[in-house]
């Protein structure tokens, strides 16, 4: 099994300044995949983005229902799908650091403590930066819809925190020539 193509359509929809609210859409196709038993990562992927960004977007952004799901319920579900593949989470440098970010910026949004969420977040970064050391660039992430869009603009313009918690490589700027004199 793989991510099915209406899920991606619906993040894409989504993309850009005249992008639709189709988040909640794909989050809803994506949760009825895993209840049917697809464990493909792509999909784990996707699942674990709509699930945290619709809980933490409004409505009115992701088109997302908070009658669907209430928001301790897609904490649940995001917790759900991270326990389904946290064996592998290790030694997958995506998976480390899709999840370290989102573990850094809301622990409290993921379904278990905030304490476990933030110490997962520096392991996470840490393994990252390990297996990955200059860090993915945009072109990891492109053409997988609102997943991609989103973390390739993070991996562009890394924020402080995450280039203090997750030891990205600071982008300094390039030296200016030496003043005549």
């Amino acid at each position: 099994m793989s991510l099915p193509r209406a899920i991606l359509d619906l993040e894409n929809r989504n993309l850009g300044h005249h992008g639709e609210p189709t988040l909640g859409s794909a989050l809803e196709l994506a949760a009825a995949e895993w209840r049917s038993g697809n464990r493909d990562r792509e999909l784990c992927l996707h699942l674990l983005f709509l699930s945290w960004y619709c809980n933490l977007e409004p409505p009115h952004l992701t088109g997302y229902p908070p009658t669907a799901f209430p928001s301790g319920e897609l904490s649940e579900l995001f917790h759900e799908v991270y326990t389904a593949i946290e064996h592998q989470v290790f030694e997958d440098a995506e998976c480390l650091y899709v999840i370290g970010l989102m573990a850094l910026l809301t622990p409290h949004l993921l379904g278990e403590d905030e304490a476990t969420w933030q110490a997962r977040s520096l392991a996470f970064g840490e393994r990252y930066r390990k297996l990955v050391p200059e860090g993915f660039t945009a072109s990891h992430f492109e053409g997988r819809g609102a997943y991609g869009d989103y973390f390739a603009g993070q991996v562009v313009a890394p924020t402080a925190t995450e280039i203090s918690m997750l030891a990205l490589p600071a982008r300094a700027p390039k030296p200016s020539a030496p003043p005549d004199k």
